[in-house]
């Protein structure tokens, strides 16, 4: 048996009457040092392509390329990627699910295998939106693992494993292929906001980093600030703006005043009470959380009018637009927050009804982790449930305070999401109704609980500003009285 997952992709490239062995790698940088993720290097004479992850890097292989390391799994005989169809092979049965996604998130199609199987095989290259598909995420029992998928030159595909909790993102390269002597060749590497660039490289072996140009072309929509006397608890003065870009512009955005390379601010997404859209309708909380180093957009303009329709399908659509707004701004030098934001950092909450921004984000595999504030599903979710693949957090009031059934719902979920074996983590005040103290100065104790829990899922702060205050002897909700806690599959 064997006790690691290996993705195989086999590419074969020949050259002249021998075959040559590829084996590249390195990493895509600006000319300030700054990784850029997302920029494609090829190299053309051999049909080889790849696309750089979060850590700026990217791997050209032939033969057998691109295995990636896996925990110990007793139950897990191997994952492969082999002409153009995945196939999983089990020791024991376990449920297995593929979805595929496309460049927003949204998804495509999902493909279960039949109960008490131990073998199961999806071939792309016959799904008719593979055209489409830019992601893939594996799920075996309670583990799962996202994918990149993109095509290749000579019409085959390659994936590379971009976050996940049954895959590491731990490379090793082997190759069936015999070692030739060097040749000179040549890399073309482009990516958004950068000039191309053709790196010209004298062997087919060893580390090439390549550094980018930025470009200034394409447009960008001045964000204006939106006088306030708001401030927060964190080292971050806030500024608040609107932007009139198609993605944001029913949006409001809450972000620090300091921009630029290596600020790293995480992105977080919020959707008001009553899916009001007014943005002003959580201003001390966003405020707060802004303060200590986030981008947040808030649905709605500032005193804006109207509410979005009670329906998670819908809200989808706004929610994941802001999130892939925040993503090409990062990457535009025009913009004001060009190389400021970690886009590999995204999360998702809301207050009653907004807890639906938290709910379309769960399945969007560019989110890091997600939650509800005095929210939950109406009703047993298993769709929603089945759809989660990172950490969740559920705050709520009192069984008797909150209003619309919030707290059952709330419950609901973190039992149906847990069961699933994510992290999860649920909070209720005995003594608060709807929507706690999200009102009180910095956003109460609601946001403090929150605001914990994106410091240690976007920020990987265990500390006493992060895990700390939400797990382990420092947990003071852990042991009052005055609050329920429930936790379930969270790492030590």
């Amino acid at each position: 048996m064997i006790n690691r997952v290996m993705i195989f992709l086999l590419m074969t490239a020949v050259s002249g009457m021998s075959a040559q062995k590829i084996s590249l790698s390195g990493k895509v940088t600006n000319t300030s040092g700054k990784v850029i993720s997302g920029a494609i290097v090829s190299l053309k004479s051999k049909n080889l392509k790849d696309t750089t992850d979060a850590t700026g890097t990217y791997t050209l292989a032939n033969g057998i390329s691109d295995i990636i390391a896996s925990p110990e799994s007793a139950d897990v005989d191997a994952v492969l990627l082999e002409n153009n169809s995945i196939k999983v092979k089990l020791a024991q049965p376990l449920k297995v699910r593929i979805e595929l996604f496309d460049i927003r998130g949204m998804l495509l199609g999902k493909y279960d295998n039949p109960p008490m199987s131990t073998e199961y095989r999806l071939d792309l290259g016959r799904n008719g939106n593979a055209v489409n598909m830019t992601m893939i995420r594996i799920s075996i029992g309670h583990q799962s693992s996202t994918f990149r998928y993109v095509k290749l030159d000579n019409g085959e595909y390659a994936v590379r494993s971009t976050a996940g909790s049954f895959l590491t993102s731990e490379y090793g390269i082997g190759s069936i292929l015999l070692k030739s002597s060097a040749s000179v060749d040549s890399l073309n590497v482009s990516a958004a906001g950068y000039k191309s660039a053709v790196v010209r490289i004298a062997s087919y072996e060893g580390n090439v980093n390549i550094t980018l140009e930025t470009e200034n072309t394409g447009s960008c929509t001045q964000s204006k600030s939106v006088k306030t006397n708001l401030s927060g608890t964190g080292p971050h003065k806030v500024v608040i703006e609107t932007n009139a870009d198609a993605g944001i512009k029913e949006g409001t955005i809450y972000r620090p005043a300091d921009l630029g390379p290596g600020k790293n601010y995480p992105i977080f997404i919020w959707g008001n009470g009553a899916c009001s859209m007014n943005g002003y309708s959580n201003d001390k909380a966003m405020t707060e959380i802004a303060s200590h180093g986030y981008f947040v957009i808030a649905d709605g303009t500032p005193n804006g009018g109207g509410s979005r329709d009670m329906d998670l399908e819908k809200i989808k659509k706004p929610a994941r637009a802001y999130v892939t707004w925040a993503i090409a701004e990062n990457r535009k030098p025009c913009s004001a927050y060009y190389q400021s934001l970690d886009t590999s950092k995204v999360a998702g909450n809301g207050f009653s009804c907004g807890g639906f921004f938290g709910q379309a984000l769960a399945g969007d595999p560019r989110t890091t982790t997600w939650g509800v504030t005095s929210s939950g599903s109406f009703g047993e979710a298993p769709g929603l449930w089945n759809s989660v693949h990172t950490p969740v957090i559920v705050v709520v009031g009192s069984p008797s305070g909150e209003i619309g059934n919030a707290y059952q719902n709330g419950l609901r979920d973190y039992n149906g999401i847990s069961a699933l074996g994510h992290p999860c983590l649920f909070f209720s005040n005995k003594n608060f109704g709807h929507g706690g103290d999200l009102g009180s100065t910095n956003g109460g104790e609601f946001t403090k609980i929150n605001l914990a829990w994106l410091n240690w899922w976007l920020k990987g702060d265990t500390g006493a500003t992060g895990k700390g205050v939400l797990v382990g002897s420092s947990c003071k909700y852990c042991t009052d009285r005055n609050w329920e806690y429930k936790s379930a599959n969270i790492p030590q």
